[in-house]
C-alpha cells in the first residue's frame, strides 16, 4: 500500500483526476497512510475539479454524513446532483432520498422518482425497491401495482430481503397480481431465511393456518420464535398465544405472559388484551418472574439496537 500511496501522489501532482481520487480515498479511510479527512477532501475536490464522479459522490457523502467536515445537506444535494448527472447511480439514489424525505432541499416526490428510476435502470437495488414503494403508494407517481411489483421483483432477484417480503406480500394478498400462496410462500422464505422479520412472521403464520402449505405447529413456531428475537411485535404475540394455548409448544402461562408483556412494551395492542386476559389466570409470583424475564430480554433487545 506505501507504494500506491507514493505512485498516486506523483500522478495527482500532475493532475491525473484518477489518482488523485484513489489518493484521496486512502486518507479517507486510513488505508496505508494516517487517516485525513482534510487532506481527503484536498484531493477528492481536485479529482471533482476535472469532472471525476466517484470523486464527487464521495464529497457528497462526506457533507451529508458529517464525515471530518460539518454535515451540510445542501452541499450535499449540490454534490450528489454533480456525480447522479453524470450517471453515478449511488448519488442518483441518494439524492433521490433527500427529495424522498426533504433532506437539504424541499420534499419532492416526482424528483424522488426521476432519481430513483435513473439509479434503479443501472440496476441499484433499493433504488428499485423504493422506486417500488413510489408506485405501490402512487407517491410522485400514479398508483400502479403491477409496476411497483415489476420493481420489487427486479430488487429481490438480486437478493433484497425487504423486496423479497414485498413481494410476497403482493401475492399474498393479491396486489397488482392474482393470489398465489405458493408463490408468496416462496419468496416469504427467502426474505425469511435472509432474515427479514417480517417475512419470519408471515411464513410462521402461512404454517399456523395450512396457507399454500401443510399446516406444521413446528414450524409456524420456529418462525415466530425467529421474528420475535428480532423484535417483531406481531410475533411475539402470535408465539405467546402459542404458548397460552400450548398448541406445538406445551402451556406455559408464564412463558406467553411474558411474549405479552414484551409484545404489548413495543407497541402491539392485540398484546396487551392477550396480556390482561393471561394475567387473570396466573399466581403473582408468576407474573414476577415473567416481568422479570421480559424486562432482561428488552433490556438486551435495547442493548443490541443501540449498538447497530
Amino acid at each position: 500500500v506505501g507504494a500506491a500511496v507514493r505512485w498516486y501522489k506523483l500522478a495527482a501532482d500532475q493532475g491525473y483526476a484518477p489518482a488523485q481520487y484513489n489518493l484521496a480515498y486512502l486518507y479517507d479511510v486510513g488505508q496505508g497512510v494516517r487517516e485525513d479527512n482534510a487532506l481527503a477532501m484536498d484531493w477528492y475536490l481536485k479529482a471533482a475539479e476535472q469532472g471525476d464522479a466517484d470523486a464527487e459522490y464521495a464529497i457528497a457523502l462526506m457533507f451529508d454524513e458529517g464525515d471530518g467536515v460539518v454535515e451540510d445537506d445542501v452541499a450535499a444535494i449540490e454534490w450528489y446532483t454533480r456525480a447522479a448527472t453524470q450517471g453515478h447511480a449511488r448519488a442518483q439514489f441518494n439524492l433521490a432520498i433527500m427529495y424522498d424525505l426533504g433532506e437539504g432541499v424541499e420534499e419532492n416526490n416526482a424528483d424522488a422518482v426521476r432519481w430513483y428510476t435513473a439509479a434503479a435502470s443501472q440496476g441499484h437495488a433499493e433504488a428499485q425497491l423504493n422506486l417500488g414503494l413510489m408506485f405501490e403508494n402512487g407517491e410522485g407517481v400514479a398508483k400502479d401495482y403491477a409496476l411497483a411489483l415489476g420493481w420489487y421483483r427486479k430488487a429481490a432477484e438480486q437478493g433484497l430481503p425487504d423486496a423479497q417480503y414485498a413481494v410476497g406480500l403482493m401475492y399474498d394478498e393479491g396486489i397488482g397480481v392474482e393470489e398465489d400462496n405458493l408463490a408468496a410462500i416462496a419468496w416469504y422464505r427467502k426474505a425469511a431465511e435472509n432474515g427479514d422479520a417480517l417475512a419470519q412472521n408471515n411464513l410462521g403464520a402461512m404454517y399456523d393456518a395450512g396457507e399454500g402449505i401443510e399446516e406444521n405447529d413446528a414450524e409456524a413456531i420456529r418462525w415466530y420464535r425467529l421474528a420475535a428475537e428480532q423484535g417483531n411485535a406481531i410475533a411475539q404475540n402470535n408465539l405467546g398465544a402459542r404458548y397460552y394455548t400450548g398448541e406445538g409448544t406445551g402451556r406455559d402461562r408464564t412463558e406467553a405472559y411474558m411474549w405479552f408483556l414484551i409484545a404489548a412494551e413495543l407497541g402491539n395492542d392485540d398484546a396487551r388484551d392477550n396480556r390482561d386476559i393471561a394475567a387473570r389466570g396466573m399466581g403473582r409470583a408468576d407474573v414476577r418472574k415473567a416481568e422479570r424475564q421480559a424486562s432482561r430480554w428488552l433490556e438486551t433487545f435495547d442493548a443490541a439496537t443501540l449498538t447497530h
